[in-house]
């Protein structure tokens, strides 16, 4: 029996950086989300700090532009929050954001979302 619980006890000890890979919680805008003002920046949330320079986040409009200001960043006073500028007086329509994200361990998360701007 002290063999079983040995394995258990080395299975829970390798699993350790399985749980340190970093996932979406929320983004500002949300998804599906229909604004009446446009952002200044696109602002996601992740379950742990992940690594702003490996990291990818692109907002693209209607014809597949790219738009944003390619300037993403984590925010110095809350790791697990990176920021992301749109232009200045952005128009009505819809847009995605498609990111990329590696986590402390490098494990690689990916996804998207779209926002509107009501005209």
């Amino acid at each position: 029996m002290s063999r079983f619980w040995l394995g258990v006890v080395s299975l829970l000890a390798l699993s350790g950086p399985v749980l340190a890979h970093s996932s979406l919680v929320r983004s500002e805008p949300k998804d599906g989300a229909s604004l009446q003002t446009a952002p200044n920046e696109i602002r996601m949330w992740f379950t742990g700090p992940i690594k702003a320079g490996l990291s990818s986040i692109e907002v693209r409009d209607a014809a597949g532009k790219q738009i944003d200001q390619r300037d993403l960043r984590a925010d110095k006073k809350e790791p697990a929050l990176v920021r992301l500028s749109l232009p200045p007086n952005l128009g009505p329509g819809a847009y995605k954001v498609i990111w990329s994200a590696v986590a402390q361990d490098l494990h690689v998360a990916k996804g998207s979302f779209s926002f509107r701007i009501a005209p």
